[in-house]
């Protein structure tokens, strides 16, 4: 049984395999694995509705959350479960939601998650943005690195 964790955070992209990748290779044994994915919800947006939809204003942001939840989930156990799992260590993912406000939200939920859990560290993607959209969308690993209280280790893209 392993004595400590490690979370990998993890979106829908298959550019965080190497993420999985980095930790299986640097800490292949005597850790527990623990896939974090947080979704952004869009149940707090007004506009994913259509003025033909007034009487359902709010049903179709609550089925697009459950469909979009749902294949969060579908590709975690289809993709990063399996391969974390590749050398028999214990793997658990974990699916938090968060509000659309960006890179802040999302770098909170996971802060958040790993000062609960207390992992050995917070493994995270790097990913390939422009300085344009850095500056407007913000980093969710920029975000954790200097808000985590765990030590948090950054793979390059």
């Amino acid at each position: 049984m392993a004595t400590k964790s490690i979370i990998i955070a993890v979106d829908n992209s298959k550019e965080c395999f190497k993420a999985v990748d980095f930790v299986l290779e640097h800490f292949p044994k005597g850790y527990e694995y623990h896939l974090l994915h947080v979704q952004v919800s869009s149940i707090a947006s007004e506009l994913i509705t259509d003025d033909d939809d007034v009487g359902l204003k709010h049903e179709r942001p609550y089925k697009m959350d459950k469909e979009l939840t749902a294949a969060s989930e579908d590709f975690l156990k289809e993709y990063f479960l399996p391969k974390a799992q590749a050398n028999g260590a214990e793997v658990t993912s974990t699916l938090l939601h968060s509000f659309p406000d960006g890179s802040t939200s999302i770098g909170s939920a996971i802060c958040e998650f790993a000062e609960k859990t207390r992992p050995a560290a917070l493994v995270l993607m790097k990913q390939q943005k422009s300085a344009l959209k850095r500056f407007f969308l913000g980093s969710v690993t920029k975000f954790c690195v200097v808000h985590s209280h765990v030590p948090v280790i950054v793979v390059p893209a």
